[in-house]
Parts: C-alpha cells; structure tokens; sequence
C-alpha cells in the first residue's frame, strides 16, 4: 500500500510539473522582443542576465527570420505564427494597389495592414485571457480599434515613452494576475548597430542595455506571489552581419534603361516596374550580375521565402549576399546621396564614405541573421539549448503555454520546452 501512495504521489507531481509548463490555470506569459539583436553582439559585454536565462531556462542562438530577414515581417510573423504570403506584411515598404504605400509615409503599427492571421493578443482576448501589449506594431488598429485589453498610445517613435514608463506599465499588469499575456517591444540594438556595426561600443552598450531590462523584469517576476506562474520569453526580430559594398540601384536604372520603384531591404530589393515594363528584359539586363545578386520573377522565389505571388510583391526580386546591400537615393542619408561617387560610377562600389557598418535583410538561413531566443519559468528545460527555431513557431508556442486554443490560422507549431 505504501508503494501505491509513493507511485501515486509521483504521478501527481509528473502531472504536476507538465501542468505548470503547459496550461496551468492563472499563468501569465511576458514576452519581449528586442530588435535587431544576434547573439554575436553578446560578444565582449557581460549579460548576467541573459546568462541567468540561458543556466536556467532554454535558450537557442538559432531563432530563424522569415524571409526578408527585416523588422516589420518578422514583428508580424513573430506575433501571428504565420508566414508573410498570408499575414502580408511582405517588407518594410511595399506597395498595395488598393490601399497605396506601405513603409515611411504610413503607420507600419496599423494592424490594419494585415491580410490575415491574428495577433497573440488578438487570440487571447478572443478566449477570455487579458492581455497589456506595450510599443509592438499591431496593437492597434485604424477600422477597430486597440487589439488589446491595454495598450499605450500609438505615436511617432521618436515620441515614444522611454523604457522606464514601459517596464513601470508592464509590472503594473503583471502585478493583477487576470492579464495572462503582456508583451514589449523594445528597438535595440538594431537602432545604433547599423551605423556603429555587429561589435562597436554603442552596440555594445545597448546589448547592456537590453540586459538590464531583463534583470528587471526577472525582479518584478521574483516580487509576485509565490504561486503565481510566470513564464519569461525573450527574442529578437532578425540578426545583423556586417556590410561594407553598395549595390546602387539607381545607377542600374540608368545603366539599363528601366524605372522602377523600389522597396529597399538591405539584403533584398522589391522592384515594381511602371506599367508597360518588361519583367522579363529588365531580368535578363541584371542577370548579369549573377556573381552579385540573383534576380527572382514573381512566384519564382526559393523555396524559403515565404511571401507568396500577390500584388503586394514586387515584379522581380533581388537577393544579395554580405558584404552587399542595395541602396538608393531615397534611402540613403541626405549628404551621402549628394557625394558624386553616389551619383556617378560603377552600380556595385565600395563607398569612400560609408554611412553604414551592418545590415539584415539576407537570405535568412545564413547564421548572421539569426536572432537570440531565450524563455525562462517554472516546469520549463533548465540549462537546456536548442537548435533552430522558425520565427513561426514562437506564437503557437505562447498559446500552449497560457493553454489557449491554437490560432484559427497559423503556420507555426508549438515546441516542446519540457526537459
């Protein structure tokens, strides 16, 4: 009898332990995205915090971008599971027949630009689980309104509450136990490694940056109740790699006697021709830069990028490799666009002055674009590393751990963080 009450016993706390992992009644999710952060910016700076992560949780230096390795994609792949053919934020411009221009000159946060899929926070409202949504895109919407229980206010970035008002908003919802989802964004190290590179001091200096706002949360989290179930993910939109070489395309218009407007992506290039063009010869004019960049009709894309044949892509499509990225004039700072060496001379140059150091934007299974993933609580793998990650998998994997219902669509699949 003895051994039945020990067996059982063991039973209840195996059932016990999957229950705080998946589902467990009254668990609350925080999850955080940092932007443009590869694991090898952790290099030379010291992260106790993302270390704390990583000895007690389950980590992987392999979060892997949808393609394009670009911010606005993968901010919405991240939260919806799905990929851009059927979410539609295809880059960080592009062009929509009905609706106009998609990038500088609108609101990238307006939920609104999505063809399909739901939001994390979208799913959780929907089954009855609060949640507090602070500076993701996708938080609002212009035709309904604010996706979530409690949101702050859309405005132009530079206009942004600082991260102390944020983190101060987070703990205020993660203190009331009926928000299960609060989710922050936050732009660096990507908002200074462009210019000061993969390993230069700012970058550095954001990288400490981003951990103390780890360590800070961990703080709030470890105040709470002890029965509180919290769980702790942390990732990143895409990696950075370093880049050093322009591929102008303005000088290739000229060259080939082709207009075009063009949605810039570092690593890849959207060219939507003026009617009239021919997909086929402007192809075949840049083909011979083959050793540089490959050029792609629509719905002749590799397999890996996922964003479809729809109006919103663009007639061809240019892919890159580092050193390379494409630039232009509407992009480039206004002083670098005024230097002749940007006006006149060969398409494909090293700038004498560059305004840049690092980029994204490549083809997404190269390792530089990969982004830190990190997720921390109790019932989860300890000490455990993962490989590969799609940016996909992320979402469905927040639903299972608030033991929701999947999303009604969603490319993605939940992985398995028990160890």
């Amino acid at each position: 009898m003895r051994r039945f009450f020990v067996l059982a016993a063991a039973f209840l706390a195996a059932l016990a332990l999957l229950a705080a992992a998946y589902g467990a009644p009254g668990r609350t999710v925080v999850v955080v995205l940092f932007d443009g952060f590869s694991p090898a910016m952790m290099q030379g700076v010291a992260t106790p915090n993302f270390d704390r992560l990583a000895r007690e949780g389950v980590s992987s230096p392999h979060l892997v971008p949808a393609f394009p390795a670009l911010s606005m994609v993968n901010h919405t792949s991240f939260q919806t599971g799905c990929w851009p053919e059927h979410h539609g934020i295809v880059a960080n411009e592009f062009r929509d027949p009905a609706k106009g221009l998609y990038g500088s000159k609108t609101d990238r946060a307006d939920a609104a630009w999505r063809t399909g899929c739901e939001s994390l926070w979208q799913a959780a409202e929907r089954q009855g689980a609060h949640a507090a949504v602070f500076n993701f895109l996708g938080r609002w919407s212009s035709q309904t309104g604010q996706q979530a229980s409690v949101i702050n206010d859309e405005v132009p970035w530079k206009d942004h509450e600082d991260d102390d008002t944020i983190l101060a908003k987070a703990s205020a919802a993660l203190s009331d136990p009926s928000f299960r989802l609060i989710a922050l964004y936050f732009d660096y190290p990507d908002a200074v490694a462009h210019g000061d590179g993969v390993h230069g001091d700012q970058t550095k200096a954001a990288v400490a940056k981003a951990d103390a706002v780890v360590g800070r949360l961990l703080s709030a989290i470890e105040s709470l109740p002890k029965d509180r179930q919290v769980v702790l993910i942390v990732a990143a939109d895409h990696g950075m790699t370093k880049v050093d070489k322009v591929i102008n395309i303005d000088k290739l218009k000229r060259l080939h006697h082709f207009d075009a407007t063009v949605s810039y992506g570092s690593g890849t290039a959207m060219l939507y021709l003026v009617p009239g063009s021919s997909p086929a010869r402007v192809a075949k004019a840049l083909a011979r830069y083959r050793d540089v960049f490959r050029v792609y009709r629509k719905g002749h894309l590799p397999a890996y990028a996922h964003i479809g044949s729809g109006p919103r892509v663009g007639d061809l499509v240019l892919i890159t490799d580092p050193p390379y990225a494409f630039e232009g004039h509407e992009i480039m700072p206004a002083e670098a666009a005024q230097r002749a060496e940007n006006i006149d001379g060969p398409p494909i140059y090293e700038p004498g002055q560059a305004w840049f150091h690092s980029m994204h934007g490549f083809d997404p299974r190269s390792e530089d674009m990969h982004a830190i993933f990190y997720t921390w609580g109790p019932g989860l793998g300890r000490g455990t590393r993962m490989d590969k990650i799609d940016m996909i998998d992320v979402a469905p994997t927040v639903l299972k751990l608030l033991g929701l219902k999947p999303f009604r669509h969603s490319d993605g699949k939940a992985l398995d963080l028990v160890r």
